[in-house]
């Protein structure tokens, strides 16, 4: 008996498999994991996917804290993109199209059995603009989930209203909010984020962080630029070694120094969660083409605008920048009437009330930077997307949306 019983104690021994928790996390990931899409939106992400395929990431600390990566699930073939979105003025679209992404990024895969296409993760913003609006983000989502039951024929009424009200109360739970008043508290708040994750909120606990969103990189600018350039003043006439100590020791302000520890400390959160990174900048310069040199044949797209940010803010860390416009009401010609504007207004004004806003892929860059990692194969693969990797989108009262929901106007 005795013998019997140890051999089926053997038996049942041999058939237990034995797995790290790393592996455990990383199955659990391709077993929930549906795509790989980072933000469930179709044009979007097959945008992003041909600019992650052939660009070279920032290499300051992509090879740091890998396997701490593992341990979240982070799959090794899934590239992390980080996005830019710049514009060539204030109301340019830039900060509307990140709440439309934050929105996704939190929203459940489905309510009620609808199909949202949210990625039902954390989202974390870093408002350095100071100028965050909770209430536009709770319209936006709620654009989204109306939208959505719309184009299933559900109808609005009190239970679904209440349902819905119960799912964005529930849904801006999981977006977490910091106000940086300085580039330096804003390199703290980073330095903090990752044991703020794991240890602080229960919230951040039970989902996976899909985006760390800044708005904007460029909030800081102008004054960074002009402690520096007094630093630099203070220096003059100073021996080359008293300045290397001084670098070296951070006994004195180097703007380049802090935006690369910045980006490098987005990086390293990046590698750790998995997570994408989404940023606003200034448009400052502008080019006089978004052409490429040597590939203008392709397209010629919007005003894109030089990098002001230090490096590698202005070269390798973004994956993929996009420039956001508000589409313009056609001028009239010199030679028009007052009985034209007459007549014109009320389409005019429908065209307005429409919020119609184009993103392009700025190509401006390609030449110096993703040509070493196949910026020829990115542009022809741009090429075949319809209009060339750019999308429009909507900004209305009740939402963002990325279809025209008010139809064409002749």
């Amino acid at each position: 008996m005795t013998s019997t019983a140890a051999t089926l104690g053997q038996r049942l021994l041999d058939e237990v498999k034995e797995e790290s928790l790393d592996e455990l996390l990383r199955n659990l990931r391709k077993e929930f994991s549906t795509d790989d899409a980072f933000f469930g939106i179709k044009d979007f992400d097959e945008l992003l996917h041909v600019a992650l395929g052939a660009h070279q990431p920032f290499a300051g600390t992509q090879n740091q804290h890998v396997h701490q990566s593992a341990a979240f699930g982070s799959s090794s073939k899934r590239k992390l993109p980080v996005i830019e979105i710049s514009s060539p003025s204030s109301g340019g679209g830039k900060s509307q199209l990140l709440y439309y992404f934050i929105a996704m990024s939190v929203l459940p895969s489905t309510f009620n059995g609808h199909k949202l296409d949210g990625r039902g993760g954390v989202a974390i913003l870093l408002d350095a603009d100071g100028r965050f609006d909770v209430r536009r983000l709770h319209d936006i989502i709620a654009g989204i989930v109306r939208h959505a039951l719309s184009d299933a024929d559900v109808s609005s009424n009190t239970a679904i209203d209440k349902a819905i009200n119960a799912l964005i109360h529930t849904t801006l739970q999981y977006v977490h909010i910091f106000r940086p008043q300085t580039s330096s508290s804003l390199l703290s708040t980073l330095n903090a984020l990752d044991t703020y994750l794991l240890n602080h909120s229960q919230t951040t606990r039970s989902r996976p962080l899909q985006g760390i969103f800044l708005d904007s990189a460029s909030a800081f600018y102008w004054t960074d630029r002009l402690r520096d350039e007094i630093s630099r003043t203070q220096e003059i006439g100073l021996p080359a070694t008293e300045i290397q100590r001084r670098r070296k020791g951070r006994t004195s302000f180097y703007m380049s120094v802090l935006y690369s520890n910045i980006a490098g400390e987005l990086r390293r959160l990046q590698s750790l969660f998995g997570c994408a990174i989404v940023y606003t900048t200034w448009g400052i310069t502008p080019r006089s083409s978004s052409s490429v040199e040597g590939y203008g044949h392709i397209w010629s797209g919007p005003p894109t605008f030089k990098p002001h940010l230090p490096s590698p803010w202005n070269s390798t860390f973004p994956d993929l920048r996009l420039v956001v416009q508000r589409d313009h009401v056609r001028e009239y010609p010199a030679t028009s009437t007052f009985s034209d504007w007459e007549r014109d207004a009320a389409i005019r004004q429908d065209v307005v009330k429409r919020g119609k806003f184009s993103a392009w892929v700025d190509t401006s860059n390609l030449a110096t930077t993703w040509v070493r990692g196949g910026g020829e194969d990115v542009l022809g693969a741009l090429r075949k997307l319809p209009d060339n990797g750019g999308f429009p989108f909507w900004v209305r009262e009740d939402g963002v949306f990325m279809d025209d929901l008010m139809g064409d106007i002749s």
